[in-house]
Protein backbone atom coordinates (compact mmCIF):
# COMPACT_ATOMS: atom_id res chain seq x y z
CA UNK A 1 0.00 0.00 0.00
CA UNK A 2 1.81 3.16 -1.57
CA UNK A 3 0.84 6.36 -1.16
CA UNK A 4 1.77 9.76 -2.55
CA UNK A 5 1.22 13.01 -2.29
CA UNK A 6 1.05 16.19 -5.27
CA UNK A 7 1.72 19.17 -3.97
CA UNK A 8 0.60 22.61 -5.91
CA UNK A 9 2.07 26.06 -4.66
CA UNK A 10 -0.88 28.09 -5.10
CA UNK A 11 -0.64 31.73 -7.78
CA UNK A 12 -2.61 34.05 -9.80
CA UNK A 13 -3.63 32.13 -12.84
CA UNK A 14 -4.13 32.83 -16.34
CA UNK A 15 -8.54 32.58 -17.62
CA UNK A 16 -7.78 31.09 -20.58
CA UNK A 17 -8.61 27.22 -21.10
CA UNK A 18 -10.08 24.61 -23.16
CA UNK A 19 -11.54 21.04 -22.65
CA UNK A 20 -10.52 17.94 -24.25
CA UNK A 21 -11.91 13.97 -23.11
CA UNK A 22 -9.27 11.76 -21.32
CA UNK A 23 -10.34 8.43 -20.48
CA UNK A 24 -14.37 9.29 -20.44
CA UNK A 25 -14.10 12.59 -18.29
CA UNK A 26 -13.56 16.30 -19.71
CA UNK A 27 -9.90 17.57 -18.54
CA UNK A 28 -8.80 20.98 -19.39
CA UNK A 29 -6.03 21.82 -21.81
CA UNK A 30 -4.05 24.91 -21.01
CA UNK A 31 -4.35 25.88 -17.07
CA UNK A 32 -6.21 22.27 -16.94
CA UNK A 33 -8.71 23.06 -14.63
CA UNK A 34 -12.03 21.51 -15.19
CA UNK A 35 -15.00 21.72 -12.92
CA UNK A 36 -16.29 20.84 -10.23
CA UNK A 37 -13.75 20.37 -8.34
CA UNK A 38 -9.80 21.92 -8.40
CA UNK A 39 -7.55 23.06 -5.36
CA UNK A 40 -9.26 26.66 -5.07
CA UNK A 41 -12.75 24.85 -4.21
CA UNK A 42 -13.95 26.14 -0.74
CA UNK A 43 -12.77 24.03 1.99
CA UNK A 44 -15.05 21.68 2.99
CA UNK A 45 -17.12 20.84 -0.15
CA UNK A 46 -15.05 17.90 -1.84
CA UNK A 47 -15.80 16.30 1.53
CA UNK A 48 -19.63 16.54 1.44
CA UNK A 49 -19.40 15.74 -2.16
CA UNK A 50 -17.81 12.55 -1.51
CA UNK A 51 -20.16 11.88 1.74
CA UNK A 52 -23.34 12.21 -0.74
CA UNK A 53 -21.95 10.27 -3.44
CA UNK A 54 -22.52 6.89 -1.47
CA UNK A 55 -18.87 5.91 -2.55
CA UNK A 56 -16.90 6.66 0.28
CA UNK A 57 -18.35 5.44 3.86
CA UNK A 58 -18.85 9.35 5.62
CA UNK A 59 -18.62 9.38 8.86
CA UNK A 60 -15.88 6.43 8.95
CA UNK A 61 -12.75 6.94 12.11
CA UNK A 62 -9.81 6.77 9.86
CA UNK A 63 -6.40 6.22 10.84
CA UNK A 64 -3.98 9.31 10.30
CA UNK A 65 -0.13 9.88 11.42
CA UNK A 66 0.92 13.15 11.26
CA UNK A 67 4.88 14.20 10.83
CA UNK A 68 6.83 16.97 10.91
CA UNK A 69 10.41 18.04 9.70
CA UNK A 70 12.11 16.61 12.97
CA UNK A 71 10.49 17.42 16.74
CA UNK A 72 7.46 19.17 17.67
CA UNK A 73 3.73 19.26 18.43
CA UNK A 74 0.53 18.99 16.36
CA UNK A 75 -2.35 19.50 18.14
CA UNK A 76 -5.57 18.19 17.07
CA UNK A 77 -9.25 20.06 17.81
CA UNK A 78 -12.46 18.38 18.53
CA UNK A 79 -14.36 21.75 18.43
CA UNK A 80 -12.71 24.80 20.22
CA UNK A 81 -9.11 25.47 21.47
CA UNK A 82 -10.81 24.17 24.84
CA UNK A 83 -10.79 20.85 23.22
CA UNK A 84 -7.47 20.04 22.11
CA UNK A 85 -5.52 17.37 21.35
CA UNK A 86 -1.38 17.91 21.78
CA UNK A 87 0.89 14.83 20.29
CA UNK A 88 4.00 14.94 20.02
CA UNK A 89 5.24 14.20 16.08
CA UNK A 90 5.07 11.42 15.07
CA UNK A 91 1.23 11.70 16.03
CA UNK A 92 -1.25 9.16 15.07
CA UNK A 93 -5.08 10.16 15.51
CA UNK A 94 -8.70 9.59 13.86
CA UNK A 95 -10.47 11.63 11.48
CA UNK A 96 -13.79 10.97 10.12
CA UNK A 97 -14.19 10.80 6.71
CA UNK A 98 -16.25 13.72 4.87
CA UNK A 99 -15.30 16.49 7.15
CA UNK A 100 -12.46 19.58 7.60
CA UNK A 101 -10.08 19.74 10.36
CA UNK A 102 -7.79 22.04 11.88
CA UNK A 103 -4.44 21.38 13.42
CA UNK A 104 -1.20 23.21 14.88
CA UNK A 105 2.01 22.81 14.26
CA UNK A 106 4.17 24.43 17.18
CA UNK A 107 7.49 23.55 18.61
CA UNK A 108 9.60 22.83 16.18
CA UNK A 109 13.66 23.48 16.48
CA UNK A 110 13.66 24.91 12.89
CA UNK A 111 11.30 27.25 13.30
CA UNK A 112 11.17 28.57 16.85
CA UNK A 113 8.25 30.66 18.17
CA UNK A 114 6.17 29.65 15.09
CA UNK A 115 2.89 28.20 15.01
CA UNK A 116 0.71 26.73 12.06
CA UNK A 117 -2.83 26.13 11.69
CA UNK A 118 -3.42 24.01 8.11
CA UNK A 119 -6.63 22.22 7.08
CA UNK A 120 -7.06 18.42 6.56
CA UNK A 121 -10.42 17.99 4.13
CA UNK A 122 -10.51 14.16 4.74
CA UNK A 123 -12.56 12.99 1.64
CA UNK A 124 -11.73 8.83 1.39
CA UNK A 125 -10.66 5.83 3.50
CA UNK A 126 -8.12 3.06 2.80
CA UNK A 127 -9.52 -0.57 3.01
CA UNK A 128 -6.60 -2.38 5.47
CA UNK A 129 -7.63 -6.30 6.39
CA UNK A 130 -10.04 -6.65 9.17
CA UNK A 131 -8.84 -5.87 12.12
CA UNK A 132 -5.72 -3.78 11.33
CA UNK A 133 -7.01 -0.48 10.46
CA UNK A 134 -4.52 1.32 13.04
CA UNK A 135 -1.27 0.02 11.51
CA UNK A 136 -2.29 1.38 8.13
CA UNK A 137 -3.23 5.19 8.78
CA UNK A 138 -2.71 8.15 6.19
CA UNK A 139 0.45 9.60 6.45
CA UNK A 140 0.33 13.51 6.62
CA UNK A 141 3.52 14.68 6.11
CA UNK A 142 5.07 18.67 6.47
CA UNK A 143 8.53 19.49 5.27
CA UNK A 144 10.71 22.14 5.86
CA UNK A 145 10.21 23.34 2.53
CA UNK A 146 6.08 23.55 3.24
CA UNK A 147 6.55 25.25 6.32
CA UNK A 148 9.02 27.73 4.30
CA UNK A 149 6.93 28.52 1.84
CA UNK A 150 4.09 29.05 3.97
CA UNK A 151 6.04 31.28 6.00
CA UNK A 152 6.65 33.57 2.80
CA UNK A 153 3.20 34.09 2.34
CA UNK A 154 2.75 31.81 0.02
CA UNK A 155 -0.54 28.98 -0.18
CA UNK A 156 0.97 25.21 -0.18
CA UNK A 157 -2.01 22.92 -1.13
CA UNK A 158 -1.31 18.54 -1.24
CA UNK A 159 -3.65 16.02 -2.23
CA UNK A 160 -2.64 12.67 -1.20
CA UNK A 161 -3.45 10.11 -3.08
CA UNK A 162 -3.22 5.90 -3.18
CA UNK A 163 -1.54 4.54 -6.22
CA UNK A 164 -3.54 2.61 -8.80
CA UNK A 165 -1.63 -1.04 -8.51
CA UNK A 166 -1.72 -1.60 -12.02
CA UNK A 167 0.71 2.22 -11.97
CA UNK A 168 2.13 1.62 -8.49
CA UNK A 169 5.82 2.99 -8.41
CA UNK A 170 7.90 -0.46 -7.61
CA UNK A 171 10.02 1.02 -4.97
CA UNK A 172 10.20 1.43 -1.25
CA UNK A 173 10.31 4.55 -0.34
CA UNK A 174 12.18 6.22 3.04
CA UNK A 175 9.72 9.03 3.45
CA UNK A 176 5.94 9.44 1.61
CA UNK A 177 6.81 10.40 -2.11
CA UNK A 178 6.35 13.87 -2.92
CA UNK A 179 5.89 15.17 -7.01
CA UNK A 180 5.03 19.50 -7.69
CA UNK A 181 3.39 20.57 -10.30
CA UNK A 182 2.56 23.35 -11.95
CA UNK A 183 -0.38 25.95 -10.28
CA UNK A 184 -1.94 26.16 -13.55
CA UNK A 185 -2.94 22.21 -13.54
CA UNK A 186 -6.06 20.88 -11.12
CA UNK A 187 -3.90 18.84 -8.53
CA UNK A 188 -7.20 17.01 -7.58
CA UNK A 189 -7.84 16.04 -11.22
CA UNK A 190 -3.79 15.23 -11.24
CA UNK A 191 -4.41 13.14 -8.23
CA UNK A 192 -7.87 11.28 -9.92
CA UNK A 193 -6.27 10.16 -12.76
CA UNK A 194 -2.96 8.29 -10.85
CA UNK A 195 -5.02 6.92 -8.11
CA UNK A 196 -7.61 7.56 -5.19
CA UNK A 197 -7.35 11.00 -3.41
CA UNK A 198 -7.53 10.41 0.26
CA UNK A 199 -7.11 13.91 1.78
CA UNK A 200 -6.50 17.88 0.59
CA UNK A 201 -4.35 19.44 2.62
CA UNK A 202 -4.52 23.58 3.00
CA UNK A 203 -1.29 25.30 4.66
CA UNK A 204 -0.50 29.20 4.81
CA UNK A 205 -0.22 31.85 7.00
CA UNK A 206 -3.81 32.12 8.88
CA UNK A 207 -3.78 32.23 12.15
CA UNK A 208 -7.00 32.10 15.11
CA UNK A 209 -8.04 35.59 16.07
CA UNK A 210 -7.11 36.92 19.34
CA UNK A 211 -10.98 38.40 19.73
CA UNK A 212 -12.26 34.85 19.02
CA UNK A 213 -14.92 36.38 16.44
CA UNK A 214 -14.22 33.23 14.03
CA UNK A 215 -15.58 29.74 15.88
CA UNK A 216 -15.63 27.78 12.98
CA UNK A 217 -11.31 28.21 12.20
CA UNK A 218 -11.25 25.95 14.64
CA UNK A 219 -13.54 23.17 12.79
CA UNK A 220 -17.06 21.96 12.53
CA UNK A 221 -16.71 19.81 15.43
CA UNK A 222 -16.17 16.49 13.64
CA UNK A 223 -15.16 13.32 16.09
CA UNK A 224 -11.03 13.36 16.73
CA UNK A 225 -10.80 9.44 18.44
CA UNK A 226 -7.44 9.11 20.04
CA UNK A 227 -5.68 5.78 18.93
CA UNK A 228 -4.84 2.83 20.72
CA UNK A 229 -1.88 1.11 18.28
CA UNK A 230 0.83 2.88 17.55
CA UNK A 231 2.54 0.41 15.65
CA UNK A 232 1.98 0.74 12.03
CA UNK A 233 2.76 -0.21 8.24
CA UNK A 234 4.25 1.37 5.82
Amino acid sequence: MLLMTMIVFVMELPSAWSQQVIGGRKYNAGNQFYHPLNQRTPPGVAGQWAALSGQVQAGYIQPMKFSLPSKGTVTFFAGGPEQSIPKASPASIGFAVGYVYRVKLSGMPEFPGIELYPTIELIDRLHPPAGLAEQYPIPVSFTQEDIELALSGRMVTKVVYLERPQTAVPAKFDRQPTQAITAQKNLIAEADLLGRPMLILRMGGRLPSTRGEDPAFYGSGAPVVELKNSNVKH
